[in-house]
């Protein structure tokens, strides 16, 4: 079956075409031979018939002679009437078969003046004429025909044994009569060879025809302008030219709008291989690094971005898993949220930590998307994501100018402010207490105006550094701006602990600071208040270490003072 579709497939219009005018002409001859032959066959069967059946009633014709002459009883006499009338054209068996009440008033017969078969007995029932095709021992084909012995009047005769009465109507016998149709089969088989004969001339000659006309016809208007068009198609399928053109300038105006088709199957083609090539250039030149992978999660497409961000070259990338890139920063509930997103909406983005080749981790903003199918199967997903570690930074770096100082890189007052609240509310929490220490310079501006504001604040960095190693890592810094700074002592810090960071700072700076080629020594004022005894808030805890650093300075500079609330009447 596969071999009579490719053999069809692959014959030419033109062959088609004459295959199936000549199996329709085949068709029509069988069906017109068969309707003639049986309308012969017909007429043959109804000669045949005719003749048979006036075979049979010359031969009741001759019993009822018989009877009425008396001469019937006697079996010599019927059987010269057999002989007599065997000898009619084309009779092949000739039998009287006579009824029980005949039998009964002539005596017995001849054996084969009985009834033989079915067809016998239901004549001498029912008294109608039947008719039987058969087949003779020789392989002839003949008909067989019985007629029935009905008396036409009413007959009273005697025989050697009693007197009896036949009336008229009744069946007295039956005559069998077998005509062989050896020359009607001839006749038949001859008018088939004509007609054979016939239809082979007459399909030479349409041939001829037909080939002249498909020739004429057929070639130039089907023929020539499909193979052009077949031409064409071929010539974009080779270089994906789009720009080809199918010719509509036929005589076929089935194959003109056939043509007409094709070339605006052929512009959309174009504009969308056009669209095609912008999305490869996209693809190819995007900075965001893409991946697409089949259902089964296969990465079968990347573009350059992804070997730039990751260091995987593209042979890595394809057929393997994504999971290649895992950091394995996210635990199995992370990615258990990812793909329900995924598969619930068919989009997930997010934040996410991956490895590059060389195992370095960075962070990436990475999106996933779903291509389903026209039944809602997803097909394909597509990843796009890009490398956030500048971004990361900028964001830190932001962060730290938003909280710290750019030139100490202490915090800022807006951070020291928020731990200071922060501090004060646990330390009434917990009934703990809280020491500030508000420290200035002392004579910072002599060094700006005589050593310039660049030494300046190298003096400051210094000075930042300095005081970084007198307190704990729990302890904040501030640089409230200019040269005074704060400095925070949470978690139960009282006065003894605030006295022993204050000594310590007046020590260090003790040491002088090393400027470019020259050694700067520079004090510091220290202002001390503690919370709850000073203070229960944070305005008031600077405005009292404030005020006490200033009563540090009027002392003499390069100490440090507690602040004192004054006294009734003060």
């Amino acid at each position: 079956m596969n071999a009579f579709t490719n053999g069809w497939r692959a014959t030419g219009v033109q062959e088609k075409l004459h295959i199936l005018i000549q199996g329709t002409l085949i068709i029509l001859f069988f069906v017109t031979m068969e309707w003639v032959l049986g309308r012969f066959e017909v007429q043959i069967e109804r000669a045949a018939e005719t003749r048979a059946e006036e075979t049979a009633n010359g031969l009741i014709n001759g019993m009822n002679m018989l009877m009425l002459t008396g001469k019937i009883s006697d079996p010599e006499n019927r059987k010269l009437l057999l002989d007599k009338m065997s000898q009619s054209r084309g009779v092949a068996e000739l039998r009287i078969i006579r009824g029980r009440a005949v039998v009964e008033q002539f005596g017995p017969g001849l054996p084969e003046e009985a009834a033989t078969d079915d067809m016998d007995r239901e004549v001498l029932s029912t008294g109608r004429t039947l008719f039987r095709k058969l087949t003779l021992g020789n392989g002839h084909s003949a008909l067989r025909v019985v007629v029935p012995f009905i008396a036409k009047q009413d007959f009273r005769g005697t025989n050697c044994l009693s007197c009896h009465v036949t009336n008229a109507g009744s069946v007295n016998g039956a005559a069998s009569v077998v005509i062989d149709l050896s020359d009607e089969d001839s006749q038949l088989a001859e008018i088939e060879d004509w007609l054979w004969i016939g239809h082979i001339v007459l399909q030479i000659l349409l041939l001829v025809i037909i080939s002249l006309f498909v020739r004429i016809v057929i070639v130039r208007n089907i023929t020539n302008p499909i193979r052009n068009l077949q031409h064409t198609m071929a010539e974009i399928q080779a270089d994906l030219d789009f720009s080809r053109r199918a010719d509509v300038n036929v005589d076929n105006p089935d194959i003109g709008e056939m043509a007409r088709n094709f070339n605006i199957l052929v512009e959309k083609l174009e504009h969308a291989n056009e669209r095609l090539q912008l999305f490869v250039k996209m693809f190819d030149n995007s900075g965001e690094a893409i991946f697409i992978t089949d259902a089964q999660q296969k990465i079968i497409a990347v573009n350059p971005a992804c070997y730039k961000i990751t260091g995987y070259p593209e042979e890595e990338f394809i057929g393997h898993n994504p999971n290649i890139l895992n950091s394995g920063r996210q635990d199995e509930q992370f990615y258990k949220a990812m793909w329900k997103s995924i598969n619930d909406t068919g989009l997930w983005q997010g934040e996410i930590w991956n490895r590059r080749k060389n195992g370095e981790i960075y962070p990436e903003w990475l999106s996933i998307g779903t291509v389903k199918n026209s039944q809602n199967e997803i097909i394909n997903y597509i990843a796009v994501f890009s490398d956030i570690t500048r971004r990361k930074e900028d964001e830190a770096h932001i962060e730290h100018l938003a909280h710290y100082d750019s030139l100490t890189h202490l915090p800022n007052r807006a951070l020291f402010a928020d731990r200071l609240k922060h501090a004060l509310v646990a330390g009434t929490r917990n009934k703990t207490k809280t020491a500030l220490l508000f420290l200035d310079l002392d004579r910072f501006k002599y060094v700006n105006d005589t050593m310039g504001h660049v030494a300046g604040d190298r003096l400051l960095q210094s000075v930042a550094e300095r005081l970084k190693s007198c307190v704990r890592e729990s302890d904040t810094i501030c640089r409230q701006g200019g040269d005074e700074f704060m400095i925070l002592l949470p978690d139960g810090s009282d006065t003894e602990d605030a006295e022993k960071v204050a000594r310590k700072i007046i020590g260090a700076m003790e040491i002088p600071h090393q400027i470019g080629e020259k050694e700067v020594v520079i004090t510091f004022s220290i202002g001390i208040s503690i919370c709850p005894d000073d203070a229960t808030d944070e305005d008031m805890m600077i405005k009292h270490a404030d005020d006490a650093m200033y009563m540090a300075k009027d002392s003499g500079r390069n100490n440090y003072k507690i602040f004192v609330k004054a006294g009734p009447g003060a």
